[in-house]
């Protein structure tokens, strides 16, 4: 018997399902970067559903979330990349651990200030800091970009870390100029929707009104003396 008030199994699994295969897309083509600079531009949105992670969920299915998706980076590394990241307990558990506070951490921000891609971009740093033993030269970020003469002269002059900082930010921007797209699609169709319901209430109130109206309208006799 289905409890009234609890969601069903299908609506929890509508709800996940296209977060774990966004999630899982996004580490595959992590990884493809990574090992591939043939991909460089893979980096700059490859971040874009951990993001949105950060911005709609609550902290604690962002924190499961970012775990996920460090999971599934080590294991499609393991697939795809020879050379980027190592094969260890130690970086399974970091990949594991760091983005998954990353994202909790990002989502009760979030709740708090609202999505900024400052502040988003600025916490990627941190992890790049801690993800810093499992192997990658120049971090995750950075590393998708290749060996190219812009990125390693930025990179020497600013430090790698100004590199993940850049392509975080532009991949946090990006996910705020989707939202804002979405929204100003959205408006006509709500407001439409809107000015619909009124016109329902407004006619199925009609009856009453006019009912109303005319009681009001009726000629009193005159008062009692």
């Amino acid at each position: 018997m289905k409890i009234s008030g609890q969601p069903s199994e299908s609506a929890f699994g509508t709800k996940v399902l296209p977060y774990a295969l966004a999630l899982s897309a996004s580490a595959i083509l992590m990884a493809l970067a990574i090992e591939s600079p043939r991909h460089w531009w893979l980096g700059w949105v490859t971040l874009l559903p951990l993001l949105q992670v950060a911005r709609s969920l609550r902290p604690s299915f962002a924190l499961a979330a970012g775990s996920f998706w460090g999971a599934a980076l080590f294991a499609a590394s393991a697939c795809i990349s020879r050379e980027g990241i190592q094969h260890t307990p130690l970086a399974f558990a970091l990949l594991a651990l760091v983005p998954a506070l990353y994202a909790g951490l990002g989502a009760a921000l979030t709740r708090r200030i609202g999505f900024s891609p400052y502040l988003m971009a600025l916490g990627w740093v941190g992890v790049e800091l801690c993800l810093r033993p499992i192997g990658l030269e120049h971090g995750l970020l950075a590393r998708t970009q290749g060996n190219g003469v812009l990125i390693y002269a930025f990179g020497s002059f600013a430090g790698y870390a100004m590199v993940a900082f850049l392509v975080a930010y532009i991949n946090a921007s990006l996910l705020d100029v989707l939202h804002e797209v979405h929204a100003c699609l959205s408006l006509p169709r709500l407001v439409a929707a809107s000015a619909d319901s009124l016109r329902r209430v407004a006619v199925a109130d009609a009856p009453f009104v006019v009912s109303r109206f005319l009681r009001i309208s009726q000629p009193r006799g005159p008062p009692l003396n």
